[in-house]
């Protein structure tokens, strides 16, 4: 009974993804961001600024003083996880750079998002060891944050279906501190759902091999720090990925693993919706992986030599 449901809750969500592509792929311009500012947003004390790359725009929210961090939301969305992840981190002395990808802002949809995703050219359709039109975009708006700042240093920080986007992104010279959290693409539904499944696809990212390279040089020409981290019973971010990224760049990444925070038995999103679920206490394991990222990018940030 229990493989059953298991089965069932496969075929489901393969059926709903399928037919949710379908729909999406017949939409034209459905899927466009409005470029005018969430008034949500703007109530909750956030600035925004649209920018374009002559390929893409996107609006980007704006809050805080101090040094600048540029954070990717996830894959459910743009939603109060994400908000409140921003808001701790400009309460700990930085102005972050939250640029708005996709989907309708203060809302979530793992599988609608998804779905549009797929089918989405700027995210290279979701495919493995391709960097994606997008990362170009990101790249971009890390320089003009960088220049708006006097060259001034610039922090990343790229959560499940953009963890690994941070990568293309520390090729850039303005980029002095990144974080990889819970890199999430490309993932699998079985693996997720029943653990079984293991192969290649677990070292993969939706970032080129190419870019890889470029960023590894970069980091360690320039002595660029990296943390990467997931929870160790993360479905969605399988260890041999994070393994994989934190071998590539040696001594300029830290790996960090995580105990489970709370009953959940799989966590993933150890910086916004775990950490929002957890008991608030120090030694939690989501306060303890953002005390670390805040005392990380500080350091590196507020450093007075290139």
């Amino acid at each position: 009974m229990h493989r059953n449901r298991k089965r069932r809750c496969l075929l489901k969500f393969a059926a709903g993804a399928a037919l949710l592509t379908g729909s999406l792929a017949r939409e034209s311009q459905a899927g466009a961001l409005a470029m005018s500012p969430d008034q949500t947003m703007r109530k909750l004390g956030f600035d925004a600024y649209t920018f374009d790359d002559d390929s893409y725009r996107h609006l980007v929210y704006v809050k805080g003083t101090g040094p600048s961090v540029i954070v990717m939301h996830e894959l459910p969305g743009f939603d109060e996880h994400t908000v409140h992840f921003l808001d701790r981190l400009t309460a700990a002395g930085f102005r972050v750079h939250a640029p708005h990808l996709f989907g309708a802002p203060m809302w979530s949809d793992s599988t609608l998002n998804y779905a549009r995703l797929c089918i989405s050219k700027e995210f290279a359709y979701l495919k493995s060891n391709r960097s994606a039109p997008v990362c170009d975009w990101l790249r971009g708006l890390a320089r003009s944050v960088s220049a708006d700042n006097a060259d001034g240093r610039v922090g990343v920080i790229g959560m499940c279906l953009t963890g690994a986007f941070v990568i293309p992104m520390v090729i850039e010279p303005g980029v002095r501190a990144a974080v990889i959290s819970q890199p999430a693409i490309p993932t699998s539904p079985a693996y997720i759902l029943t653990g079984s499944g293991e192969g290649e696809w677990m070292r993969d990212m939706n970032v080129s091999d190419a870019d890889l390279e470029a960023a590894t040089r970069r980091c360690a020409a320039d002595n660029v720090p990296l943390i990467v981290q997931r929870f160790k019973n993360d479905r969605v971010s399988p260890h041999a990925r994070v393994v994989r990224i934190a071998e590539a760049f040696g001594n300029n990444a830290t790996l960090y693993e995580y105990d489970n925070p709370g009953p959940k038995p799989h966590p993933h999103a150890l910086l916004t919706y775990e950490y929002d679920a957890a008991e608030d206490v120090a030694t939690n394991p989501t306060r303890v992986a953002l005390e670390r990222v805040t005392v990380f990018l500080r350091e590196n940030l507020l450093a007075r030599t290139a």
